[in-house]
């Protein structure tokens, strides 16, 4: 057998004023003329290096093209995604006849005149391959589908969980389906249903996801279904085919794909108020961290998160702080590369008075001016994810003020475990509050050193009042921002 392999995404922001460039795939996630497993654990690589790993131990020649994943923010460039688009399938032409094709695509992905790059892409792939080839995708759960992208792939794979801690063990879900398709085992049909649902849905705190996420699995591989898919869809994006899908994969039945969507979605949809995650009102957010505990309080800065494509780099969560008198406390990251590379020029030990954050586009604004003290710098810092893998954190300089020590980077990241304060000299344990800009990744990793966590509504470009947010395009009727658009509530 002979299978190509390739890693191409970004998760899209339509709300977001700046756009994605192919400079923020290169600075994310970038392989070229190499081997995917020549890189580092990555969240990004995962995937790719499953399958490579898998279709050299079946003894197949596996070929690989780019790989390039970018972090969230605005619409991607046209010319950017059509380069990257057109130089995988320049690859898959060049490497001729193959039996399959896998493919990690985020799902989200949005360029200038292409609300859809997926099923843009995966049908110009279609078209070039013919009906014969296999395609397989692994998307993430936060993702946008509808029938196009069913009716040019013949295997898709979600993530489950959320926070993204599965992504391996779907890349083998997906391998495995693959594998007994090419051997003819399987016949697998698709089928989608619209849950008419938007919104956040942890799948492991409290409530009825965890439960939802183990009916799934455990219904796979049993009465013909081969594969169950929740995507729950990415809230903070103004297009058609927004919104949550449920989709089933069964043996060589549509109507039993059709009906198990059904099942399954309207499960789904009967338990989406109690499954959302809940957010705090800034202020009421601010007043309780401002009581002393026996533990930190975390609050997560959840509207200006890099993972929902802000910027990361507002100041109103830090300035609330300082407003309420709170000092023993540590806030980050920061995306402020001008900041960091002042700190590295005046070095450790250094007081200055700085500005920091609000820099970068109109939802940013406004920064922040602060006597800082330089405490700890580094040059291309990381933080721990799982266990092996390690998210690249860019050049880091940690500074205090007013008693809270902030944490400033030269790149943009999600918070994946305490790491990225405890590898830079912040010690967690006796601070009073814990600020974090991130959305809800964090929550488990960070459970045994607080007393709390409060999912805070601060102003930025991913704020959690859907009500609020000026959608034109997603489709209605749609829950929150509509009642009970199946009906079924009664």
């Amino acid at each position: 057998m002979r299978i190509f392999i390739a890693t191409l995404g970004t998760e899209t922001n339509t709300f977001a004023s700046f756009p994605t460039g192919l400079d923020d795939f290169r600075r994310g996630f970038w392989v070229e003329n190499a081997s995917v497993d020549s890189v580092p654990g990555s969240p990004w690589a995962a995937p790719a290096q499953h399958w490579l790993r898998r279709g050299r131990e079946l003894g197949w020649e596996v070929v690989e093209s780019l790989h390039a994943f970018a972090e969230p923010a605005g619409p991607t460039i046209r010319a950017a995604y059509e380069e990257m688009r057109d130089r995988i399938l320049a690859d898959l032409a060049a490497a001729g006849p193959v039996d399959a094709v896998l493919m990690f695509l985020h799902g989200a992905m949005i360029a200038e005149g292409y609300d859809d790059c997926e099923a843009d892409f995966v049908t110009r792939m279609r078209a070039q391959v013919g009906p014969d080839v296999r395609i397989g995708l692994e998307l993430d759960l936060h993702a946008h589908i509808d029938d196009a992208l069913l009716a040019v792939t013949d295997l898709i794979v979600f993530y489950k969980a959320y926070p993204h801690i599965d992504y391996s063990e779907r890349a083998a879900d997906l391998f495995n389906l693959m594998h007994r398709l090419l051997a003819g085992e399987i016949r697998p049909v698709m089928a989608l249903y619209d849950c008419r649902v938007m919104g956040l849905f942890p799948t492991t705190r409290e409530g009825p996801m965890p439960g939802f996420v183990a009916d799934m699995v455990a219904a796979e591989g049993r009465d013909g279904i081969l594969s169950l898919s929740l995507n729950h869809g990415f809230p903070w994006a103004d297009v058609r085919h927004a919104g949550a899908k449920m989709l089933a994969i069964a043996d060589g039945d549509v109507t039993l794909a059709g009906r198990t969507a059904e099942t399954f979605g309207r499960k789904f949809y009967a338990m989406r108020a109690e499954a959302t995650l809940p957010f705090v009102p800034f202020d009421e957010a601010i007043a309780a961290a401002a009581i002393p505990g026996d533990r930190p309080l975390l609050l997560a800065d959840t509207s200006d998160q890099t993972g929902g494509g802000a910027p990361g780099d507002t100041t109103h969560m830090l300035r609330a702080f300082i407003t309420a008198g709170i000092r023993n406390a540590v806030y980050g990251p920061l995306w402020d590369p001008l900041a960091v590379g002042i700190c590295f020029q005046v070095g450790v030990g250094a007081r200055l008075r700085l500005r920091i954050g609000g820099k970068f586009e109109p939802y940013s604004g406004p920064p922040l001016d602060v006597d800082a003290e330089v405490l700890f710098l580094k040059r291309d810092a990381y933080q721990d994810q799982l266990a092996s893998e390690r998210v690249p954190m860019g050049d880091v300089a940690v500074i205090r003020t007013e008693g809270i020590e902030v944490l400033l980077a030269t790149r943009r990241f999600g918070v994946f475990s305490p790491t990225m304060f405890t590898h830079h000299g912040i010690v967690l344990h006796d601070k009073q509050v814990i600020g974090l800009k991130n959305l809800y990744r964090h929550r488990d990793v960070f459970a045994p050193l607080v007393r709390g966590q409060l999912f805070v509504a601060t102003p930025g470009a991913c704020p959690p009042d859907w009500q609020k947010i000026p959608f034109t395009r997603v489709p209605r009727p749609l829950w929150p921002l509509d009642a009970d658009p199946l009906g079924l509530d009664g």
